[in-house]
């Protein structure tokens, strides 16, 4: 197999991965004290998420990022998810 043909089979995240992963977050908002906001606006081809390690709450600071869902929007939103959620 050729290095190029492995990444794109072993590494690079597709759309349908971002939102099996997306999924994901939002059920761990159900079980752990961490919360996820993911916003989808599919007019525009972009995704928002606010992730609050302690929790949401008005005291704490989340941290949020924008995506374009490019190749490489998809990939950087797939791993902002995946380090979250360990």
């Amino acid at each position: 197999m050729e290095l190029i043909d492995y990444i794109y089979t072993y590494i690079m995240k597709t759309l349908k991965d971002l939102f099996e992963i997306v999924a994901l977050a939002v059920e761990s908002n159900q079980t752990r004290v961490n919360d996820f906001f993911i916003n989808y606006s599919g007019h525009v081809n972009k995704i928002n998420i606010t992730y609050y390690f302690a929790g949401w709450s008005n005291d704490n600071t989340p941290e949020g990022v924008d995506f374009e869902l490019d190749v490489d929007g998809i990939q950087a939103a797939y791993w902002f998810i995946k380090t979250k959620l360990g």
